[in-house]
């Protein structure tokens, strides 16, 4: 590899910047911290490290040094675009999609039929951040996500009570977080929830009144 012509070599950092571009351009039409640039700046970079590689190493030295170091050096800024947010984690999907694009330009690098993988993988990839969010949703039947907080008392028993109350109402019970109160013997609760069609949150709400142990809530 380290004896291709310059042609062939600006042609896969031009083909590695459009791979990328197609990730990237579905991360930023949805506004993710890791958007167009970020993909095509990462697929194009590791394109380059692997041709670098080879053509450092020649036919002496183990080439995969340099190409390995990406995998290191990926998870670092991948870890920068998972944000948590109270009990939710945010930007795993971003950052599986940097790590990926990574792959796929060192594909692109190597070339041959590793170039054709690479583009399978790319058009996975689109159809996969594309398409499954959909399919989710109506194999969900539209569920969507609610955060409930709960100040409560005796938190032993009242915490049993609260999720019996959520799972009453049409509500799956994703994270659950508790932490004590401002006041003494006091516990805040913050549930995420995945509520269906039938969620009904004044129902929620009522029965949560009617526990003596819950002070107060919110929803978020």
């Amino acid at each position: 590899m380290n004896d291709l012509p310059l042609g062939q070599m600006v042609l896969k950092l031009v083909i590695a910047a459009l791979l990328g571009g197609l990730i990237g351009l579905e991360r930023e039409t949805h506004g993710r911290p890791a958007g167009l640039r970020t993909h095509i700046l990462v697929c194009l970079g590791s394109t380059l490290f692997a041709l670098s590689s080879y053509a450092i190493a020649g036919t002496l030295f183990d080439p995969g040094r340099v190409t390995a170091q990406i995998v290191t050096g990926i998870g670092f800024l991948g870890a920068g675009t998972i944000i948590r947010q109270g009990s939710a984690i945010r930007g795993l999907t971003t950052a599986a999609s940097i790590w990926t694009v990574a792959a796929i330009g060192v594909a692109v690098a190597i070339g041959g039929s590793m170039l054709l993988l690479s583009m399978v993988a790319t058009a996975i990839v689109v159809i996969t951040l594309f398409l499954l969010p959909r399919v989710e949703r109506r194999t969900l039947g539209r569920r969507n996500e609610q955060l409930l907080s709960v100040v409560i008392r005796k938190q032993g028993e009242t915490v049993p009570d609260v999720l019996r109350i959520i799972a009453r109402h049409d509500a799956q019970l994703r994270t659950l977080e508790c932490r004590e109160g401002a006041e003494s013997g006091t516990h805040i609760l913050r549930a995420r929830l995945r509520v269906g069609p039938g969620f009904n949150a004044s129902a929620v709400v009522a029965d949560l009144v009617a526990n003596e142990n819950v002070i107060s809530y919110s929803w978020e």
